[in-house]
């Protein structure tokens, strides 16, 4: 008896491989697939940061005081504390910069406002003088210049170009 009960079991597992077998595998793969579907988001959709279409750059970059300049190198502080060397491509038309010369170098900071000791970035032209703390060396910038404190100018803009 007790080989009878032994060889039971056996059959009974090769008849579920058999079964298994011959279940279509690909039918299996699909049902798996669309239970997965179901539970996720639409196929297709993509989620993509939008960033609102800014206007006046065009305007701001072709300003006549503007000169064109390339990052030299970078020295940064504490955010948004930045000192650019830059070699100058091309000189303004008017303003500051129309004294200067075709690849003469200069050191330039950004004009930050400030507010209790603090930087204001709630001041629209702060925070697009700011950005020039994320500039890298070989980046083309439009800049206008300000005043002159010894060797350094101060940017009363500056933006990549």
């Amino acid at each position: 008896m007790h080989r009878i009960a032994l060889a039971l079991p056996l059959v009974l597992c090769v008849g579920a491989s058999a079964r298994a077998a011959e279940a279509d595998p690909l039918a299996e793969l699909a049902k798996l697939g669309d239970s997965v579907a179901e539970t996720t988001q639409e196929g297709g959709g993509s989620i993509r940061a939008k960033k609102d279409v800014d206007l006046t750059r065009d305007k701001r970059i072709k300003d006549p005081r503007n000169l064109e300049a390339k990052v030299e190198s970078v020295k940064t502080g504490a955010f948004p504390v930045v000192a650019l060397k830059l070699k100058i491509l091309k000189p303004s038309k008017e303003g500051a910069g129309k004294d200067l010369k075709a690849n003469d170098v200069i050191v330039v900071t950004p004009k930050l406002k400030t507010d209790g000791g603090k930087v204001a970035l709630t001041d629209d032209d702060t925070v697009l003088n700011s950005g020039s703390f994320y500039l890298q060396e070989g980046d083309k910038v439009a800049v206008r210049l300000g005043d002159k404190a010894g060797k350094v100018w101060q940017a009363e803009y500056i933006e990549r170009k």
